[in-house]
């Protein structure tokens, strides 16, 4: 698994400044993002190396973790974020039933046609991206929690009740709704 590959821009970068280099520079942006790229692939092979994995005997699956994904519009995310993602699921992915799977805490909606387009098998977003919106986009994944953090920490014993009957709702034809947050749980709850 990997930190996602805006998150990690980010991290590198800055916000605006990735946001900048994006809008003003793109020739410039496809060249950090090709070397982001590069690097998580030969981060990942140096690590499959360490635990004596070759290419064709290391295990396979890849997961992101992405909260930072949300501040690209498609066309941006399209450009710059899903093309990581592609590289690194086809090398490490390659097969129907292994794992691609996608996180972030995010309002990250808008970006759920892109990433029905890499077959996912497993999701958690933010509480705003409702269960029903996911499936429509992502058919196969099992989306890994719905229920609002703070609902959870604060123990809002009639809201985690409602939020689990509107999720059941959401998903009782399609199925594949794991009762658990959206996102990431405070420290303490």
């Amino acid at each position: 698994g990997q930190r996602g590959p805006v998150t990690f821009a980010t991290s590198i970068y800055g916000v605006e400044n990735l946001m900048f280099l994006l809008v003003d520079n793109p020739d410039l942006a496809a060249r950090f993002r090709d070397a982001i790229r590069d690097l998580m692939l030969a981060m990942a092979r140096v690590l499959d190396e360490a635990a004596g994995y070759a290419p064709d005997t290391a295990p396979h699956g890849f997961w992101f973790l992405d909260d930072n994904c949300y501040l690209l519009t498609p066309d941006m995310y399209a450009f710059f974020g899903l093309p990581i993602l592609k590289a690194l699921f086809e090398r490490y992915s390659p097969n129907p039933g292994d794992t691609r799977y996608q996180h972030s805490d995010s309002a990250m909606g808008h970006l759920l046609p892109l990433l029905g387009s890499l077959n996912l098998t497993g999701v958690n977003f933010g509480p705003t991206v409702q269960a029903d919106s996911t499936r429509r986009h992502l058919p196969g994944a099992i989306i890994e929690g719905q229920l609002a953090p703070f609902t959870l920490s604060r123990n809002d014993e009639a809201g985690i009740v409602a939020e689990l009957l509107r999720d059941f709702e959401l998903t009782r034809d399609t199925r594949g709704l794991v009762f658990s947050t959206a996102g990431s749980i405070n420290n303490g709850s």
